[in-house]
């Protein structure tokens, strides 16, 4: 940015030594002499026709410049058209850098925009596999705990069936294990000592 600017100045200062030498040369050298003649010629006539057609004066005939007039307006119309076409230039130049910088900036917000979406769908994809991944572990825990209490289940009639024995080898009556030593056994109570209890109150001696 500053070294645009620098250059444009730089540039509009060295426009108006280069109109001076265009002058100079438009006085000097013959090909410039002609065509300053022509250029000022022509815009003489073109400003007195818009006088007298636009600005209402006086119509009459158009009489062409002397030499040294026309040479005199034509090198300074040449040398303000170098000026005026330099300016016009950097006018032309800054509206495209700034058209480059706009472009650039928005490209760039493009990219980024996109690097965020795919980033949140890389995220989102991440998520949705550790959810599912979250329902398997779920599904993995309750069937532990069906297996479990079904083996809960197989382990407390495997030792009712194994007191029966005992006791019926001892000749006592088999004990009746209560449904509450039942449940606190599955919530890991020791009850050793309850069946115990109930094995000694619920039988009788066998008799010989």
């Amino acid at each position: 940015m500053s070294s645009f600017k620098i250059a444009s100045l730089v540039f509009r200062t060295l426009s108006k030594p280069v109109a001076n030498a265009l002058k100079q040369q438009a006085k000097s050298h013959e090909i410039f002499r002609s065509l300053c003649i022509n250029v000022a010629q022509m815009a003489h006539r073109t400003e007195m026709n818009w006088k007298m057609h636009v600005l209402g004066y006086r119509k009459e005939k158009i009489r062409p410049l002397n030499d040294a007039r026309a040479i005199d307006a034509g090198a300074n119309f040449l040398g303000e058209s170098f000026i005026f076409g330099v300016a016009v230039t950097l006018i032309f130049a800054e509206q495209i850098r700034s058209r480059n910088q706009a472009r650039r900036r928005r490209d760039a917000i493009e990219d980024r925009l996109e690097d965020l979406e795919t980033s949140a769908a890389r995220h989102t994809a991440v998520l949705e596999e550790i959810q599912d991944e979250r329902r398997r572990l779920k599904e993995e825990v309750d069937n532990l705990a069906t297996e479990a209490a079904s083996l809960s289940m197989i382990l407390m009639q495997v030792m009712g069936r194994e007191m029966d024995r005992r006791g019926i080898e001892r000749g006592r009556v088999p004990p009746k294990v209560g449904q509450d030593v039942v449940d606190r056994f599955n919530g890991g109570e020791n009850v050793d000592a309850c069946i115990c209890v109930g094995t000694d109150a619920g039988t009788t001696p066998a008799s010989d």
